[in-house]
């Protein structure tokens, strides 16, 4: 057992190596963590990781796209969409096939994908409750 945990730092620092090396080729050099990393071997570890990755990355895309001159809003959102769907491309080709990292990224573009419907719809359900009851109060 104590062998199998050797050989996987190992192979992690094998394969996080050659990543920073392929992320320096690329001008890019690591900056700081925006605050504590939880146990990424743990599922909620993983899963507050990710939404914290999430929000951060929204964040900035949104702060850039309120930057934006006004008429390239959506020029830049869909420029962030390809820029970011090349990084997920990117980060999932660092693994080996056999971790099939391609195929989760694949379905989580297209979770991702359809979460603005899902959000018009909420949206939209909570607007025309809201609506209904001050109907109400108005006759």
């Amino acid at each position: 057992m104590c062998g199998d945990l050797d050989e996987e730092v190992l192979i992690d620092t094998e394969l996080y190596e050659r990543f920073v090396r392929l992320a320096e080729h690329h001008g890019v050099t690591a900056a700081g963590p925006s605050g504590p990393i939880p146990d990424l071997g743990e599922p909620a570890g993983r899963a507050a990781y990710m939404d914290g990755l999430f929000s951060a990355g929204l964040a900035r895309v949104l702060a850039d796209t309120t930057a934006a001159t006004e008429g390239q809003r959506i020029d830049a959102i869909a420029a962030q969409a390809i820029a970011l769907a090349r990084l997920a491309g990117f980060l999932a080709g660092q693994l080996p096939p056999e971790a099939d990292l391609f195929r989760a990224a694949v379905e989580a573009l297209s979770d991702g994908h359809a979460m603005p419907g899902r959000a018009r719809a909420e949206i939209g359900r909570r607007h025309d409750h809201h609506h209904g009851h001050a109907h109400d109060h108005d006759h």
